[in-house]
């Protein structure tokens, strides 16, 4: 009954905290935080994970330092790129 409780009590400091656009879950693809619940963007965030998943396996084929580097700052860039708003 406590964990219930003190569940409720972090939602209300949070209600109480956060600004009130983020209480709206609404998808609108010109809103900078909205447009996280477009389908369009959940779709690019879909491919991210699949590119990190790709990337970490090779990371763990290939556990040279210098090619771990490289694939993670490429796939970092990647993962922004894709994940854009333009």
């Amino acid at each position: 009954m406590e964990v219930i409780m003190g569940f409720e009590l972090f939602r209300f400091y949070l209600f109480l905290l956060l600004p009130e656009w983020m209480g709206s879950r609404q998808p609108d693809s010109r809103h900078f935080f909205r447009r996280k619940f477009t389908s369009a963007y959940r779709a690019r965030l879909r491919w991210v994970r699949r590119l990190w998943i790709a990337s970490g396996l090779l990371m763990l084929i290939l556990p040279i330092p210098p090619v771990v580097i490289t694939l993670g700052l490429f796939t970092t860039f990647l993962s922004f790129s894709l994940l854009d708003e333009t």
